[in-house]
C-alpha cells in the first residue's frame, strides 16, 4: 500500500489492489478514516459503473440479434 496510509492504490482504499501488500492498517484519525470511507465510496461507484456498462453492452447486444 503506497505510503501505508490507508488508501490503497490511487486512494481507493484499501482491498482495491492486486494482493500485494497489506490491506489492514489501523487509522488513527476520525480524518483518516473519513477520508478512506470517501476513497472507498468513490471506488465502489467507479465499480457500479463498469457493471452497468457491461450489462448495458450485453442487453444491446442480445436485443440486436
Amino acid at each position: 500500500m503506497p505510503g501505508f496510509d490507508g488508501t490503497g492504490p490511487n486512494g481507493r482504499g484499501s482491498m482495491t489492489g492486486g494482493c500485494r501488500g497489506y490491506c489492514v492498517v489501523p487509522l488513527n484519525t476520525p480524518e483518516q478514516e473519513l477520508g478512506s470511507l470517501k476513497s472507498q465510496a468513490q471506488a465502489l461507484r467507479e465499480q457500479m459503473e463498469q457493471i452497468e456498462a457491461s450489462i448495458s453492452r450485453i442487453e444491446n447486444a442480445k436485443a440486436a440479434k
